[in-house]
């Protein structure tokens, strides 16, 4: 029969194009076959996979619709020499779409060559099966029945004797119809359906919900009774109401006469592959679901839980309640294999977390500590799955539980870890926090050709998505980002721009000095902790100097910021697992709620300046105005229309000009009061200078120049008490240093506090203040030169370091002209780093009004 029917389907699509037309029906076949053996359960994706089924479908494709385009191509070339045999499917279709098309007033035809071949693939495969599968099970029903193929014979003998049957004869065959209905009542050729929603629509006064699918629509009618054609009503009108609802145009479906037992009984359900309904008892008792009834038996199930993709049952009851419902097991089947994919793709990403997991804390830091061990490089080895990550924070924990006499030796204490094993394994070695190696390179001389970076070998640490939450701008990019964003901002840092932002700083100072004047004057000397007083007053510098006017919003960010950096600090401290920061941790909502109202200001803030540019109204004398302006000028120099500097970019530009200058003037502030009240002689060197340079007058950027002394001073604290402690490179790809080839992943770790403090580098003083080894300025300060770091080295030195210097200049500067100051008996020296150096404790100092 599957022959027989392939066959017929070859011929009527294409005549004589017989051979092509069999060699079509044997691959389509082929393909129905492989697909049925592939799993019902589709996996997003799973296509794309070359697996042997995957491979073989396509290819069977290809050749179908290269035999199509042929036998389409050799008609269309018949057609228009008039040879065309118009008999055959292919042949009426085509004629059919030219005269529509003519019809339309079109040049091109409605239906293109891709539409014509998947036509023809269609009629192959929803015709191959079903008449064969119809008179299959029509031979085994009347050889079970030979009474009705006996009557059947009887009639087709009737009325077409031993003569070919033609079409006008068939319309005669009452018995033999009855008995292809009545098959294919018992045996339909499809037995369930669907159809899913695309918008909402209410059906049976059911809401189904867009992406549901109204499925599993069978037809079963196994008894009848005397109430049959009541139910029958019901189903009718219950099915026209469903398909109004469901099919797109419903004006297409003419004359819907459904007859309950036949799937294929017009030609228009038939052209639709409808089946009806199963009619199938249904339990209403103890039914966890919403049930919407139509008449007396007939009802629509559907979950009370509704999802984004849900099924609904239609269904009709006859049964008695005892038997069990198929097409419920069906829904729930269909329902359980939601939840199936669901479990699957659950397990497929928590397989994928396990393996990132395993490859980041075993099989990549096993591969790597091989690397560096082979060379003979030494340090520890690496211990699953947190390295030296414990010992670091219990040595941490010890360093912290006493403080410190009051010495500059502060290497010990801030990094225990570091200090051991620079002190057992030398200046070159491997330590593991976490699963990454991190080799310790205490050598100033390779501290400068890494970052130096010539060869382009190394990049910035990559940091997880949390901390780039914190900042993103141009400490973060890399290449061509990174040079266009860097020449971009460079010119905003410029002394001379510096000038128009030195009323925000004389202001802001001005701000402290009242404060202080206020705290001191109601008892002559006053003891202040001295580092939130600096953290506010950069805070204050920042927000006044980055825009202007918007000092209220940018308080608000400092604020938010200094509690990004807070919580953050927290995080890096411990193992990071990947995927870690889309958990709903309590830290990372207020992160990114955090980060989310920081980016909505800096939004509002940024639009309302380019308002203010567009009408002329703008005043950028603060940074984000010369960043903007630099911004436009170098897009004009590149002659593109785009902004080479987005929204988004200034946004991330301004965050991290936040996190990066927010605490670095300050701890640089807050070590100088420190440090010159321990060297009182100082203090007074640096007071004689200013007042000489300055008087009584507000310090200026002409005057600032001139402070040799404060200058040397400033140098010597940030050697002694660097605001950032460590810089981190990452090799991306294998490279050579110091006579080592690492290979891509490790991390270069630059312990800038140790390098400051190297009495190899600095002499046996290098523990001692004495700022006039910087008098003949920094080339000459140190052995091996340059070896001094606070602010980095080679092309990604800190942009703003000039701002830094001067703001601490200008500060510094106006506190010497005010107050003297000494150390309060209650200060406890204990510098611990956290995001920069910081006191752990606090700064208490006692200032005295001069």
């Amino acid at each position: 029969m599957q022959d027989l029917t392939g066959d017929a389907i070859s011929r009527a699509a294409f005549g004589s194009n017989l051979s092509e037309g069999r060699r079509i029906f044997r691959i389509q076949s082929e393909q129905v076959q492989i697909a049925n053996q592939m799993t019902n359960l589709y996996i997003p994706g799973y296509t794309y996979l070359p697996t042997k089924p995957n491979r073989r479908i396509k290819a069977n494709a290809r050749e179908v619709e290269g035999l199509l385009k042929g036998i389409i191509t050799k008609k269309e070339r018949a057609m228009k020499n008039g040879h065309a045999d118009g008999g055959d499917l292919l042949g009426l279709l085509m004629q059919s779409n030219i005269k529509e098309s003519k019809d339309s007033g079109s040049s091109k035809t409605i239906m293109t060559m891709d539409d014509i071949i998947g036509e023809l693939k269609v009629f192959y495969f929803a015709g191959a099966e079903t008449t064969s599968v119809l008179l299959t099970w029509t031979m085994i029903v009347l050889s079970m029945h030979p009474e009705w193929q006996d009557r059947a014979r009887d009639e087709v003998l009737r009325v077409f004797g031993k003569k070919q049957p033609d079409i006008d004869g068939t319309n005669h065959l009452k018995v033999v119809t009855m008995v292809l209905y009545e098959v294919l009542r018992l045996y339909p050729p499809i037995t369930l359906l669907d159809r899913q929603t695309y918008k909402e629509i209410e059906l049976g006064g059911v809401s189904l919900a867009p992406m549901g699918e109204i499925s599993y629509v069978l037809l079963f009618l196994r008894e009848a009774d005397q109430t049959m054609d009541e139910e029958v009503e019901q189903l009718r009108q219950a099915l026209q109401a469903l398909m109004a609802m469901v099919t797109e145009s419903a004006a297409r479906i003419r004359n819907l006469a459904v007859e309950a037992f036949s799937p294929l009984t017009l030609p228009e359900i038939q052209s639709m592959n409808l089946a009806l309904l199963n009619i199938e008892e249904v339990a209403t008792e103890e039914m966890d679901s919403e049930r919407v009834h139509f008449g007396r038996r007939l009802s629509i199930t559907a979950p009370r839980r509704r999802g984004r993709i849900s099924h609904f049952l239609l269904q009709l009851s006859t049964d008695p309640p005892s038997k069990p419902s198929l097409p419920a097991a069906m829904a729930i089947g269909a329902m359980l294999q939601q939840w199936s994919l669901l479990c699957f793709l659950g397990a497929l990403v928590a397989l994928w977390w396990a393996w990132r997991v395993l490859e980041s804390t075993w099989i990549v830091p096993r591969r790597l500590g091989r690397a560096l061990q082979s060379q003979g490089l030494p340090g520890t080895a690496y211990r699953f799955p947190f390295g030296d990550l414990k010992e670091f924070s219990r040595l941490a924990a010890a360093a912290r539980a006493k403080p410190m006499p009051l010495s500059h030796d502060i290497t010990p204490r801030v990094n225990r870890l570091c200090y051991n094993t620079i002190k057992e394994h030398g200046k070159i070695a491997v330590i593991w926090l976490g699963p990454t190696p991190r080799v310790i390179v205490n050598d100033p001389k390779l501290v400068r050709e890494i970052l130096a970076n010539k060869f382009g070998h190394l990049q910035k640490r990559k940091h997880n998505g949390l901390v780039r939450r914190l900042s993103n701008g141009l400490v973060s990019h890399e290449g061509e980002k990174w040079a266009a964003h860097r020449k971009i901002i460079n010119p905003a840092f410029h002394l001379e721009k510096l000038k128009k932002m030195l009323p925000a700083f004389a202001a802001c100072a001005n701000d402290l000095i009242t404060r202080w004047v206020g705290y001191v004057e109601s008892d002559g000397a006053k003891e202040i902790d001295v580092w939130p007083e600096f953290q506010n007053l950069t805070g204050d510098v920042i927000s006044r100097s980055a825009f202007g006017s918007s000092f209220s919003e940018g308080r608000r960010i400092f604020q938010l910021q200094s509690e990004q950096v807070q919580t953050i600090v927290k995080m890096m401290n411990t193992l990071y697992l990947p995927g870690f920061r889309f958990l709903p941790t309590q830290l990372n909502r207020k992160i990114k709620a955090n980060a989310r109202e920081v980016e909505a200001l800096l939004r509002g803030i940024v639009s309302k300046r380019e308002r203010a540019m567009k009408e002329g109204r703008a005043n950028n004398d603060d940074l984000l105005g010369l960043l903007m302006e630099s911004n436009i000028a170098e897009t004009k120099q590149a002659g593109t229309s785009k902004l080479i500097i987005t929204m988004e970019d200034i946004i991330g530009e301004l965050k991290l000009f936040y996190f990066a200058g927010m605490d670095t003037t300050a701890v640089l502030l807050t070590w100088t009061m420190v440090v010159l009240s321990l060297h009182p002689e100082w203090q007074d060197s640096a007071r004689e200078e200013v007042l000489r340079v300055f008087g009584k007058n507000q310090p200026d950027l002409d005057g600032i120049h001139q402070l040799k002394i404060v200058t040397m001073i400033l140098y010597e604290v940030l050697r002694l008490y660097p605001p950032v402690v460590q810089l981190d490179r990452q090799t991306y790809k294998e490279m050579e240093l110091g006579g080592v080839t690492y290979p891509p992943g490790v991390i270069l770790s630059l312990p800038i506090v140790f390098i400051h403090h190297d009495k190899d580098v600095w002499g046996e003083d290098a523990d001692e203040f004495r700022p006039e080894r910087f008098a003949d300025g920094i080339s000459r300060a140190s052995k091996d030169s340059p070896a001094f770091f606070p602010f980095g080295w080679g092309p990604r030195i800190c942009v703003g370091q000039n701002f830094a210097l001067v703001e601490a200049k200008m500060a510094l500067s106006s506190i010497l002209q005010h107050f003297s100051f000494r150390l309060s008996p209650s200060y406890t020296h204990a510098p611990f780093p956290v995001s920069t150096l910081q006191p752990e404790h606090g700064a208490q100092i006692v200032l005295n009004k001069l």
